[in-house]
């Protein structure tokens, strides 16, 4: 573990609690009509997974929503702003990519 670095250790770990965390929320919403549970998916997938930068000399890759959080605390609104559209922005890609993957789906049966 000495040589493995803070940060990937920690990357790691995030990416494995999300991807646990998505999992069990696609068992909860797999009863829902199929759009429906897709698009709850994408929201918690854009609300884990969004990455952002942080501000700084070491600035790394981070979760949005922890910049999210922190703008919420300090009402910061810049920072609540600038957490928000990344978010935005893998929800809009991932409807975009869920839509036309239900048109495939259509065009073949």
């Amino acid at each position: 573990m000495d040589s493995a670095s803070e940060y990937w250790l920690a990357v790691f770990v995030y990416l494995a609690g999300s991807g646990i965390a998505l999992w069990l929320w696609r068992q909860v919403m797999r009863p829902l009509p199929h759009p429906f549970g897709g698009m709850g998916w994408m929201m918690v997938f854009a609300l884990l997974l969004a990455p952002t930068v942080t501000e700084g000399e070491n600035g790394q890759i981070a979760p949005a929503v922890i910049g999210l959080l922190f703008g919420i605390i300090s009402d910061d609104k810049e920072l609540i702003l600038s957490s928000l559209l990344p978010i935005f922005l893998v929800m809009g890609l991932g409807f975009l990519v869920g839509f036309l993957i239900q048109r495939l789906r259509q065009q073949r049966v």
